[in-house]
């Protein structure tokens, strides 16, 4: 029996890179692409999926070619599209949704549970993205290399910064990975060229399993943030990882730590980064996620000398999208072949 899949393509990825999977129909599968009208570019595609992490998927609206197209389909694909419970209803031979993001915050998890529909998705997707940029922003903020380059172009040559007794060889460093999945795995790869020693704190990650890294493992977050130079988060929000760094948190860190955040926005309690910055209770930050994106022009964060600001761009990479593409053909094929699927979720 022919296995229909219906592929939705956006702004992101695109019906060519969706075409990708036009190879399953050698597993005797019917593959059809639609494109999302109300995704089109990656600025709506940032906007919904912010939505949907603060909200919850019935925030955002059901794209209409997906429901439209979605009666006969055996398995959905998706980027930032909607599976709620209005496409799932609309859908009743469907039996697989694979999530091309490496969140599956556009899918409703639960009701696909209870109708017995299995979900799968592209989870490190853009790690080797995300992890480049992480190193990149520590280094920025601790040499002062967006600093530099904003005075310059201002015509100001300025050889002296607010961290200037604290700017350090990386091999000195001890940086603090809050989180060990994908991405933090690979940020502790990328450093240990740089020779720093490595610590890392992650709850649901097996001691031994982060140890094979090469890595130390803290026995608390709190542990973890006095020892370090660096801080960085890697953790997905949920009701324990909520404002995991806040006031108490960064009261812990060393006067001369930075913290690094290409993770969530809410993992911060921003208010009291914005007050441990200004009172240079800490060394800096860098930034890459906001409780409001875009951050408006008043944001106490423009107003700061110890802070490097990017306007969340740590997954973007010319590679990131075709990789969820690539991913995700390897469940599809394993689903066809009727083996185990690689990155389920339900």
């Amino acid at each position: 029996m022919t296995t229909r899949i219906l592929c939705v393509a956006d702004g992101g990825i695109t019906p060519a890179m969706m075409s990708a999977l036009k190879e399953l129909e050698s597993y005797d599968a019917e593959v059809t692409i639609v494109e999302d009208s109300q995704m089109t570019s990656m600025a709506e595609i940032t906007d919904r999926m912010g939505v949907i992490e603060r909200a919850g998927i019935d925030a955002a609206p059901t794209c209409p070619e997906l429901l439209a197209n979605c009666a006969e389909a055996d398995v959905i694909v998706v980027h930032v599209a909607s599976v709620n419970r209005e496409v799932i209803d609309a859908a009743p031979n469907l039996k697989l949704v694979c999530v091309l993001r490496g969140g599956y915050e556009n899918a409703d998890v639960e009701y696909l549970k209870s109708k017995g529909i299995r979900l799968t998705n592209a989870p490190w997707r853009s790690a080797n993205a995300v992890a480049d940029f992480t190193v990149g922003m520590m280094i920025a903020e601790n040499k002062n290399i967006a600093r530099s380059h904003h005075f310059l172009k201002e015509g100001k040559w300025v050889k002296r910064y607010p961290n200037q007794p604290f700017i350090r060889d990386m091999r000195k460093c001890t940086v603090g990975l809050v989180g060990f999945g994908f991405i933090g795995s690979r940020v502790a790869k990328r450093l240990s060229g740089f020779e720093c020693r490595v610590v890392v704190f992650d709850p649901y990650v097996d001691a031994k399993e982060i140890e094979a890294h090469g890595v130390d493992v803290a026995d608390s977050l709190e542990s973890l943030l006095e020892a370090s130079d660096f801080v960085s988060l890697h953790m997905r929000i949920s009701s324990d990882t909520h404002h995991m760094i806040d006031a108490e948190a960064l009261r812990r860190m060393k006067p001369t730590a930075y913290l690094v955040n290409t993770a969530r926005a809410d993992l911060v309690d921003e208010e009291a980064l914005v007050d441990a910055l200004r009172g240079h209770r800490i060394g800096g930050a860098a930034i890459d996620v906001y409780a409001e994106e875009p951050i408006g022009t008043d944001h106490p964060y423009l107003s700061l000398d110890n802070v490097t600001l990017v306007s969340h761009l740590a997954g973007t990479s010319a590679d990131t999208m075709q990789t969820s593409v690539e991913i995700g053909y390897e469940d599809l094929e394993a689903y066809l072949k009727g083996e185990e699927l690689i990155n389920r979720r339900a």
